[in-house]
């Protein structure tokens, strides 16, 4: 298994909301950025977020992804909770 494959793995074990609410998730590797996009869309609505490639290491290791977490949380406040955007 990939190393994108394993982040979003892991990152969808962790926070379970993305399944809840039936987000979708892909992960890309930027060489520009030596990290990787990790992008959450719900319809037309899609979030875009960086997590350092180190920190991404330790997400698949099972720490949990602390920044990405703040974005997920933020995504899900503006665009599901209290909508119908992401009816479960």
């Amino acid at each position: 298994m990939n190393v994108g494959s394993q982040i979003t793995e892991k990152i969808i074990e962790l926070y379970p909301e993305i399944k809840k609410f039936n987000l979708k998730i892909s992960t890309k590797f930027s060489n520009e950025d030596n990290g990787w996009i990790v992008t959450l869309s719900k319809g037309a609505q899609t979030l875009q977020t960086h997590i350092e490639n180190a920190d991404a290491l330790k997400c698949i290791e099972g720490e949990k992804c602390m920044y990405f977490g703040n974005q997920l949380m933020g995504f899900i406040d503006a665009y599901c909770t209290g909508s119908d955007a992401c009816k479960i």
